[in-house]
Formats: structure tokens, sequence, C-alpha cells
């Protein structure tokens, strides 16, 4: 399989995995709404956000976390082995999306957002 296949998979991946998260989030009444198209997903939470972007080419992406008066930001690798590699290291795919939660989860917190 070529690696822009691989990275994509990987991508696919992440977003599912997102998409259970979110779900796992919203069982406490409180909606997290994902929204994938091509290579671009958002986690939407009230007035915050968590958005990932993708290049299968590269396997280069960002991720932000934007409130209404803050923004956090960073970018990692889709490795075509699997691996997610952020400058801080290699992270699994299931780390990565509950680390993004839970950021989006402080983000509405603080942003007033329960």
């Amino acid at each position: 399989m070529e690696p822009i296949q691989v990275r994509s998979q990987i991508w696919e991946s992440l977003v599912t995995m997102l998409r259970v998260y979110a779900h796992a989030a919203s069982l406490n009444g409180k909606e997290y709404a994902v929204t994938a198209v091509s290579n671009r997903a958002w986690v939407k939470h009230g007035d915050c956000s968590l958005v990932l972007c993708f290049r299968p080419e590269t396997g280069a992406a960002t991720w932000r976390v934007i409130q209404p008066e803050r923004e956090t930001w960073g970018a990692f690798q889709i490795e075509h082995d699997g691996a997610l590699t952020f400058p801080e290291g290699e992270k699994q795919l299931d780390t990565a999306a509950i680390d993004w939660m839970e950021q989006l989860v402080h983000a509405a917190r603080a942003s007033g957002i329960s």
C-alpha cells in the first residue's frame, strides 16, 4: 500500500476516534458535534472548537483549539507506519484524540460553557 493511502487510513481512524470520544463527552448532556470533510475535521462545543487539518501527500497536519478569546495550536505528522509524531514525541492515535478532547473540554469550561 502506498504511503499516501496508509496516512489517509490513519487520518480516517483518527477522525473516528474523535467521534467516539466526542460522543462519550456528550453523554453528560453537553453536545460535542464532529464534522469531517476531506482532510479537515472539526469538533464543536458551544463557542469552542477543535480543528484538525491534514495533508495526505506529506503527512503534515495541524491542530487548533479555538475559544472566543484565545487560540492554541500545534503541528504533528502522520507517519506512513501509523505513528503520530509531535514536537514533544510520538503519541498513539487514541492518546492524541483523548488529549485534544480534554483540551476542548477545558477550553469550553474556561469560556463558561459547561
